[in-house]
């Protein structure tokens, strides 16, 4: 069999082939064994949200009577059916589980950031391993800040605007038109805002993850403002609902995010 050739070198002894062939084994395995972890803690992580899914069903009411008080305190605001139904005999109790899996997702959002700063400090320096390991325990009060302000300031106002398309007295014998509301579309229509808010608020965490791990600078950010802006809205407008509330809530504290989170590491630069 004839050896490898080489352009630069003729044709390469034998121990370098060895050598070559040891090297692309090495890598092999190294990405096999990250591989391998990542399997591990997704499966760790998807052992915790069945966990927390069993243990949150039995509440389930309870929550779906909290997530119920904005829709019932803008009907009595602004008029309705002051009521909730369904319209198939299995819907009650899919709507039951997709709330305790919604609440599940909450509790299970801590520990799969846990198993992500898990699988990525080997890989980090001490200092980038300080920084992004203070950023990831703010996320779980980010996306808390997210639920609330969506639940006590944007869900009050973008019903009062939903529920003003009804038409509550009778013109000429024109019937009313009054809304009656699906408790499964409800309860999607109001996760999907809260994991959207959540999810959302946090921004600064990528920010200020990939400019520690040094896959963006603080000026690359300041330059792509204007981009940043664009996508900023287009998130808002795919991931919440149809409505314009909705969107440009997510939007602003979006934009002040940013922001803020330059002149965090601004600061943090001076510092350093």
């Amino acid at each position: 069999m004839m050896e490898p050739f080489d352009e630069n070198n003729g044709f390469l002894p034998p121990d370098i082939i060895d050598e070559d062939v040891d090297k692309r084994e090495e890598k092999m395995m190294t990405w096999i064994g990250h591989l391998s972890e990542l399997r591990t803690r997704l499966l760790k992580v998807a052992g915790f949200f069945l966990i927390a899914l069993f243990a949150v069903y039995p509440f389930s009411q309870k929550v779906l009577n909290v997530l119920m008080l904005p829709l019932a305190h803008a009907m009595k605001a602004e008029g309705g059916s002051n009521r909730l139904i369904f319209t198939s005999l299995a819907e009650g109790f899919l709507t039951h589980l997709s709330l305790a899996c919604f609440c599940a997702v909450i509790l299970t959002f801590p520990f799969f950031l846990f198993q992500f700063w898990q699988f990525l400090k080997p890989a980090l320096y001490p200092d980038e391993r300080r920084s992004v390991k203070r950023v990831l325990c703010v996320a779980p009060l980010l996306f808390a800040c997210g639920g609330v302000f969506v639940f006590f300031a944007v869900m009050p106002a973008a019903f009062a605007f939903l529920l003003g398309f009804q038409s509550l007295t009778q013109i000429d014998n024109a019937l009313p038109v009054v809304l009656e509301a699906k408790l499964s579309e409800y309860l999607s229509f109001i996760t999907h805002l809260v994991l959207a808010f959540g999810l959302g608020f946090q921004f600064p965490v990528f920010l200020f993850v990939l400019v520690k791990t040094g896959l963006c600078s603080m000026d690359g950010l300041k330059k792509a403002r204007r981009y940043i802006i664009v996508a900023v809205f287009v998130f808002a407008a795919v991931v919440t609902p149809p409505d314009v509330i909705s969107q440009i809530a997510l939007a602003l504290p979006l934009l002040g995010l940013y922001e803020a989170t330059l002149l965090i590491l601004k600061n943090e630069t001076k510092n350093a």
